[in-house]
């Protein structure tokens, strides 16, 4: 007999209890040995529990790798009937965070195994012949770190600095949920199963391609090097090889040219080309490629426009350059900037 859906919520909650008591005390949550034998008699009541509280158990770890300004977006649309979120807000913020985001994935049935990036190539292989279940992978990198990895039906990914991409194969689909940063994406043709990558409320949709999707907190930008993509969010359109476009939150779509040739972005040359950007997403941007911390006087500075290239290798000296091009005065004190208005 399946459990209904009220006995599942009771169960995640049950296991969230334990998780954050584990927390509370300090004891290693990956090793059961130490686990208080309340803990041990609930996990032997049957596999469910067991089930659950390993799968938790996974999310809590993946989860504190996550940005904590995307988890803030995403707990705003999980429904107020999540009392153990509630409750768990009072407790240390890393213990929220974790837990928040663990509901949230659980949610939609995310079950991530973490993939550490230390190599910069890496082949996500399939050990059964046959794929039947879902296959996750969550895959970061850290600031000025590209990481590239071939998936299971040998499209490859190139991640780009201080970015987060989850991976969901079934065998009606390819998923993928880009957090933060940056990916480039070469598919392997596969009209069974369309490659879908996500960024908030967007979607892109390819078959046989290589585009290069960016996220930044309000938009995101997509450059196609090969093929065709479908961009969609509140409409959908259509972007061929060599084209680009961004979309805002709002809806707004700006065409472009793509970046990069031979079907390499210029990212990935340490060069970062902007043509009409924000000056709010370039900073965004360098941020995945310098320790260097960064402050606005205003925030109607970051609506200034910016086009142009920089080197990632020289980020602090294009700082110095800015009040150059706009009515602002730049200060340095050790590795702060601070942007302000003249």
């Amino acid at each position: 007999m399946n459990p209904s859906p009220d006995d599942l919520a009771i169960i995640e909650e049950q296991a969230a209890d334990w998780l954050l008591l584990l927390e509370e005390q300090q004891l290693p949550i990956s090793n059961s040995q130490h686990y208080p034998t309340q803990l041990q008699d609930w996990l032997a009541q049957s596999e469910l529990h067991r089930d659950i509280f390993q799968k938790m158990q996974q999310l809590w770890q993946v989860t504190t790798q996550l940005d904590t300004d995307y988890v803030e977006q995403q707990l705003a649309q999980i429904p107020p009937a999540i009392d153990m979120i509630k409750r768990t807000e009072k407790r240390s913020r890393t213990s929220y965070y974790a837990l928040a985001a663990a509901f949230f994935l659980l949610s939609f049935s995310i079950f991530i195994n973490v993939e550490q990036p230390s190599n910069k190539t890496v082949t996500v292989a399939n050990n059964s012949p046959a794929m039947t279940d879902v296959q996750n992978q969550f895959f970061r990198t850290t600031i000025n770190e590209h990481l590239t990895f071939t998936l299971d039906d040998n499209s490859r990914v190139d991640l780009g600095a201080n970015s987060q991409l989850a991976v969901r194969y079934s065998n009606s689909s390819r998923e993928l949920t880009l957090y933060q940063g940056e990916a480039l994406f070469s598919v392997a043709k596969d009209k069974q199963r369309p490659f879908i990558v996500r960024h908030q409320q967007s979607q892109v949709e390819a078959l046989g391609t290589v585009f290069n999707v960016r996220a930044h907190p309000t938009s995101i930008r997509v450059d196609v090097l090969e093929g065709t993509v479908s961009l969609a969010q509140q409409q959908t359109i259509k972007l061929t090889q060599g084209q680009a476009a961004q979309i805002t939150q709002t809806g707004t779509i700006i065409r472009s040219k793509a970046q990069g040739e031979n079907l390499t972005m210029d990212w990935q040359q340490g060069r970062l080309v902007y043509q009409n950007a924000r000056l709010g997403d370039v900073l965004d941007d360098i941020a995945r490629y310098s320790e260097l911390k960064i402050t606005l006087g205003s925030q109607k500075l970051s609506q200034f426009t910016y086009n142009g290239t920089l080197l990632t290798s020289e980020i602090d000296s294009w700082l110095h350059t800015l009040d150059k091009i706009y009515p602002i005065t730049v200060t340095q004190e050790g590795k702060k900037f601070t942007l302000a208005a003249n």
